[in-house]
């Protein structure tokens, strides 16, 4: 059996006609960027985080990086960090000039260690971006925020992998003083190409945002130097029509982990994922293992394909040659890089095919 890390093409399979409707409909207005149906998605974006203001950009890594800007970063400044997450997050730091100060992950739930950040923050830390994984709520955002508040830093919050997570009523999006989402063909909201949203409470933060997301535009007219970071009215309208069937959505990949934790419940050797909040989205399924490598090339042999996320630290990329960056112990970080390994995921994966992954496992640690 054949079994992909993920089917791209899932949610135009099951929705083509209204897809194809809605299609049609925009390519004979005459009108492809900034129109109803981005504004629509500006404002759904904004009421399903409970925020006031919300700007669509190009990708999250433009909105990150955009996010930085309106909060004031600037060359030389330090920004707070873990080490544990995709590329995206460190170019948007190094696109502002600043310093990346990785802090460490917990090896609970892979996101920065609010226990070891207090003691990264030094009076040039003038922000700390927030990495929510794997579509979970970061479970110590309320430490984080009383460490930020008491410093007076405010909070980035990369919540590229976390659309529609919720914990105890608080909403992903909602948690940073600026909260960024992707729509990455990858993640269970995509677009079908790319695409990315900021969103805050702040007027100010808002318009700088949109400014820099639209060639520095207001009303017409430049008033400071902008990108050209936009999504089309296609890209906003398929994204609408997945955001009304998200809550069916993540229904479907929580069935999905639910059958995998009951499958690979109990097998030593592996650690199934932490569930962080009271609603995750399962974007991705991660396992730990100390034989990572042996049982992705078993599970590779046998025709399931796994990806591993991430093997790379961001303190070890490349893009960091010649730049000053500062880094604390990241031993947890470290060890992840060694043994996670994300198994196949997506709302259309069929009970046969997780089946199938579950007993290369079992066969693996022995246990059939």
């Amino acid at each position: 059996m054949k079994v992909p890390f993920f089917r791209y093409d899932w949610f135009f399979q099951e929705n083509r006609r209204q897809i194809m409707s809605v299609n049609e409909e925009i390519m004979s207005s005459g009108r492809y960027v900034h129109g109803e149906y981005t504004n629509r998605l500006e404002k759904k974006l904004a009421e399903l985080c409970q925020r006031k203001y919300a700007v669509t950009t190009g990708s999250c890594t433009d909105a990150l990086f955009f996010a930085l800007q309106a909060a004031g970063i600037k060359s030389g400044d330090e920004v707070i960090l873990p080490p544990f997450s995709f590329v995206a997050t460190l170019d948007s730091v190094l696109r502002c000039g600043a310093v990346p100060v990785f802090v460490d992950i917990s090896q609970e739930h892979y996101m920065l260690d609010a226990a070891k950040l207090e003691e990264a923050v030094t009076p040039r830390t003038k922000a700390i971006v927030v990495v929510e994984l794997f579509g979970n709520c970061h479970p110590q955002h309320e430490n984080i925020r009383e460490i930020a508040q008491k410093h007076g830093i405010p909070i980035i919050e990369d919540a590229a992998q976390a659309v529609g997570v919720m914990d105890n009523g608080i909403s992903t999006g909602k948690i940073g003083d600026i909260g960024c989402f992707s729509f990455d063909p990858t993640k269970i909201v995509s677009a079908y190409g790319t695409g990315g949203a900021a969103l805050t409470d702040s007027e100010d933060e808002y318009w700088t945002i949109k400014q820099l997301a639209n060639h520095g535009l207001r009303n017409c007219i430049p008033e400071i130097s902008g990108y050209n970071s936009k999504i089309s009215e296609m890209e906003a309208a398929i994204i609408l029509i997945q955001i009304e069937k998200l809550t069916q959505t993540i229904d479907r990949m929580t069935n999905v982990a639910k059958e995998y934790f009951s499958q690979l419940k109990g097998i030593e050797g592996i650690t199934l994922p932490n569930i962080c909040c009271t609603q995750p989205n399962f974007h991705k399924f991660v396992i730990s293992t100390s034989k990572r490598d042996e049982l992705r090339n078993l599970l590779m042999e046998n025709g399931v394909e796994t990806k591993i996320h991430y093997p790379t630290l961001l303190s070890e990329q490349k893009i960091l040659s010649g730049k000053k960056f500062l880094k604390h112990n990241l031993s947890n970080a470290e060890k992840a890089s060694r043994e996670v390994l994300s198994l196949p995921i997506y709302p259309s994966i069929s009970e046969e095919e997780i089946s199938y992954t579950c007993n290369c496992i079992k066969k693996f640690y022995k246990c059939l």
